[in-house]
């Protein structure tokens, strides 16, 4: 493995530990930061994160290609933050002239009503067609989407071998981040769970995919998309040219909910974000702390929370908050 070695060295070593003791393995991070290492050596060599230094790497990182990939971005702000954490005050962060402002899709956050409406219209909607095992797939993914705050291709491809209900939690292997983790349940989903695979294992005795599609293989994308629009039409719930509810709703509703209930409970949510992170797959605290501003007015410490947060929004894909 290639090791830094210019007078960064030991500060960029240091940042990697504290990315791995979060449970964030940063290797194509680490690729970044190793380039920013060897401009470092190569133009000056310096022992600080300076502008120039920051900049003057960015500037060649662009000029590689052509292509709008930003994802190197967010590794060099985030060792230059690091390094203001613990004391160093003069390290510089890389501001907005860099990034690329992508499309993402309308984030939509349910409420309590429209969920419950929601998954009331599942249970019978499913029952419309005779499809083998359609009437208890759909009602228990979008269950999971919505317990676990888990990304919909994540749910789709999650397979028997890794849910593990016995011992109380899920394996996320292989995903698009290369960022495996477990996911520990709630007895209730447990349960339900439970209840599930033993009705669905009389469907598709052998099947491979812990959600499986209509014939027993891996459920589509455009089917998960599509069965969820016409379960929230079903129940009688607005969609229109303006609103757009997805699916994929569930999880930036997952997410808004925790930080919503840690700040009615007193707890510290900048501690607890960490938390939340690992638990939905972030690569950086960025896309977790790109919720926070998610969060209507009425949540309270709102101001204060996005006041201290406003230089930490990222520029991240949809798939990755």
């Amino acid at each position: 493995m290639r090791r830094f070695v210019s007078k960064l060295a030991y500060k960029l070593n240091d940042f990697i530990a504290y990315k791995n003791a979060l449970g964030i393995k940063y290797d194509t991070s680490r690729v970044y930061l190793l380039e920013l290492d060897q401009y470092n050596l190569e133009h000056g060599n310096y022992a600080l994160l300076t502008k120039e230094l920051a900049e003057g790497w960015a500037l060649w990182h662009t000029g590689k290609s052509e292509s709008q990939d930003r994802s190197w971005i967010p590794p060099i702000r985030e060792f230059g933050r690091y390094l203001r954490s613990i004391g160093e005050s003069d390290a510089y962060v890389l501001d907005d002239r860099f990034s690329i402002q992508h499309y993402h899709a309308e984030v939509y956050l349910m409420t309590n009503e429209e969920i419950q409406a929601f998954f009331k219209a599942c249970d019978s909607y499913v029952l419309r067609i005779k499809l083998s095992g359609r009437a208890y797939v759909f009602p228990a993914l979008y269950r999971f989407l919505y317990c676990c705050g888990i990304r919909c291709g994540e749910a789709r491809k999650l397979k028997c071998c890794d849910v593990h209900l016995d011992d109380g939690f899920v394996d996320i292997l292989n995903t698009k981040s290369h960022r495996d983790r477990r996911l520990y349940l709630s007895e209730e989903l447990i349960t339900y769970l439970r209840k599930y695979d033993d009705a669905i294992s009389k469907c598709f005795p052998k099947r491979e995919y812990f959600f499986p599609g209509g014939h027993g293989g891996i459920c589509s994308p455009s089917a998960l998309s599509s069965n969820f629009r016409n379960i929230w039409l079903s129940a009688g719930l607005k969609r229109d040219g303006r609103v757009k509810p997805r699916a994929y709703d569930f999880r930036h509703h997952f997410a808004c909910a925790n930080i919503m209930r840690w700040s009615e409970e007193g707890k510290d949510v900048h501690a607890m974000l960490p938390y939340l992170m690992r638990y939905m797959g972030h690569a950086s605290l960025e896309s977790t702390y790109y919720y926070i501003h998610l969060i209507p007015d009425y949540f309270p410490q709102y101001s204060a929370l996005s006041a201290s947060t406003e230089a930490m929004i990222p520029e991240v894909e949809d798939d990755e908050v």
